[in-house]
């Protein structure tokens, strides 16, 4: 009896093990995921994420003001850079609809390129240069900037997420 015993509790134990496994999986295909936002709730919470937009914004406006130059762009540039990676972290925390995740992936890995844009960019800045010298010892880096920037606004207007359109 005592064979059978640790035979069945063996068995036992493999059962459990196995639908521990069947669940995971389930869950990670987003079998039954209850923390998927619907359309509206995710265009609410990603709206929010979106008010740390205007910030970055801002410091991307201060690098671009007349008198300022090296360092100061520089900074200016970085800061702008992780206010849009504090952005990329909100929407990426986030579970938008199945019909909505497509575009609301690939917002979030464009914003991380563009941040990642403006570091480089910031990384190029001579001591005497203002933003508008960089742009022109640097046109390609502001071009690809642009275009993700123009990719952005088409997503985010598909998605519906009006607060995070800043005007110029």
């Amino acid at each position: 009896m005592g064979v059978r015993d640790g035979a069945s509790v063996r068995g036992l134990r493999s059962r459990v093990f196995a639908a521990g496994v069947v669940a995971a999986v389930l869950a990670s295909c987003g079998g039954g995921d209850e923390s998927r936002l619907s359309r509206a709730q995710y265009t609410k919470r990603a709206s929010e994420h979106c008010a740390t937009l205007e910030e970055a914004s801002t410091r991307k406006r201060l690098a671009q003001a007349p008198g300022a130059t090296g360092a100061t762009v520089s900074k200016s540039l970085h800061e702008a850079a992780d206010g849009l990676r504090d952005l990329v972290r909100g929407l990426d925390g986030l579970t938008p609809p199945e019909a909505l995740e497509g575009d609301a992936d690939e917002l979030v890995r464009i914003l991380d390129e563009y941040a990642d844009g403006l570091d480089a960019l910031a990384d190029d800045i001579g001591p005497r240069q203002t933003l508008g010298d960089a742009s022109a010892t640097h046109p390609d880096q502001i071009d690809h900037l642009n275009a993700i920037a123009d990719r952005a606004t088409g997503l985010v207007t598909r998605l519906g997420l009006t607060a995070c359109l800043l005007s110029s």
